[in-house]
């Protein structure tokens, strides 16, 4: 699967970190970078609102990739469809020549 080049980030997030301080939420965020490029799960036990904040964003960087996977998937589909349009007309106009 191809990878996004990066993920949404909402304005109703804002809600939630604004109650971080200003270094737990520059930790959320380069958590959240390294989770997005590499799948790796900061660990935030010695933080407990972080660690929540965390894990709820981790299904918003999922759910972002799972849309991403979708869409490549359906314009690849199109693709291949068109291509097959594209050599059907191909093939009836050689046939309606002879």
């Amino acid at each position: 699967m191809k990878t996004p080049k990066g993920f949404f980030t909402y304005f109703h997030h804002s809600e939630v970190i604004d109650h971080l301080s200003d270094v737990q939420a520059g930790k959320l965020y380069k958590a959240l970078l390294r989770y997005g490029m590499s799948g790796h799960v900061e660990d935030f036990s010695d933080d407990p609102a972080l660690e929540i904040v965390f894990i709820l964003l981790l299904g918003e960087v999922d759910h972002n990739f799972e849309r991403y996977a979708e869409i490549c998937e359906k314009r690849s589909e199109a693709g291949r469809r068109s291509a097959e349009l594209k050599k059907e007309r191909k093939n009836a106009d050689e046939y309606s020549e002879e």
